[in-house]
């Protein structure tokens, strides 16, 4: 049996042959930081090693699944200071740890289930498209903020959203930023499935237990087949985002962008 480790954003439960991870800072609606991600890769690391788990079921603990960035603390000139003094090296490596995590998880030899409850905004939304199936509570919150804060939507998650809904709908929700409701992303193709909040966990333990009934070579092999394939536009560019954002991160755009977020008003934008 794997050990399981302690982990300061998340919860890992096990069950058989069934695991759930959690996002586990409610308090803060479960908001992306560098360290999350470095444990999310950790948490990845530990499901390789384990051969008891066929389905991982990842969620958030309160209400919400995953905000996105924690914007809250970061000012308007973040971006600019936070590359002073780096490397480039250093500046592409942490642009990229996002990227990294979303590999690590869509290569899980388990089948992966996001259980989306609250918000999945940003980079939460990435992390819910890195897994193999998602279920959405009604009224699930799922939008890409990533344009309106001056930066592009980064982390290979472009390629996976137009994978899901096709190219003009991937379009129109990453240059709008516009929410999309749990209802139409079920139409979209975004999620598999829309359930009552109260029923979340039991939807997501009820697919996750259809799928263990199956043979697990066969499944295993399956889900080998369809990363094949929806990798297959994966690498030819996404390689590319981290320079993409960096390009605009210490951006004059980007500083007012940020101090639009905090300031709730018009943006006064100078594209440079």
């Amino acid at each position: 049996m794997v050990k399981a480790m302690a982990y300061e954003n998340f919860a890992v439960e096990r069950a058989g042959a069934i695991a759930t991870v959690y996002f586990n800072r409610p308090e803060k609606l479960n908001p992306i930081s560098g360290k999350l991600l470095s444990e999310m890769i950790a948490v990845a690391h530990e499901f390789q090693e384990d051969e008891e788990s066929r389905v991982v079921i990842l969620t958030g603990k309160g209400r919400s699944f995953c905000a996105g960035a924690d914007l809250g603390g970061l000012s308007a000139n973040a971006g600019a200071q936070a590359q002073r003094g780096q490397t480039d090296a250093s500046r592409l490596r942490a642009a990229r740890l996002g990227w990294r995590v979303m590999d690590e998880w869509e290569r899980l030899d388990q089948v992966t289930i996001a259980a989306v409850n609250g918000f999945a905004i940003g980079g939460g939304l990435s992390l819910a498209m890195a897994c193999d199936f998602r279920i959405a509570a009604a009224g699930a919150r799922i939008w890409i903020p990533e344009v309106a804060l001056g930066v592009p939507y980064m982390w290979g998650s472009v390629t996976r959203l137009i994978n899901l809904v096709g190219m003009s709908k991937a379009k129109e929700m990453i240059m709008t930023c516009d929410e999309v409701t749990a209802e139409e992303a079920l139409k979209i193709g975004l999620v598999n499935q829309v359930v009552a909040a109260e029923k979340l966990d039991a939807a997501a333990l009820d697919f996750a237990a259809k799928l263990t009934s199956k043979p697990p070579m066969a499944l295993r092999r399956t889900k080998d087949f369809f990363k094949a394939l929806g990798n297959s536009r994966l690498g030819d560019i996404t390689y590319a985002d981290g320079y993409l954002g960096l390009s605009c991160v210490a951006s004059e755009d980007m500083a007012e962008a940020m101090a639009v977020f905090k300031e709730k008003r018009p943006g006064r934008y100078r594209d440079r």
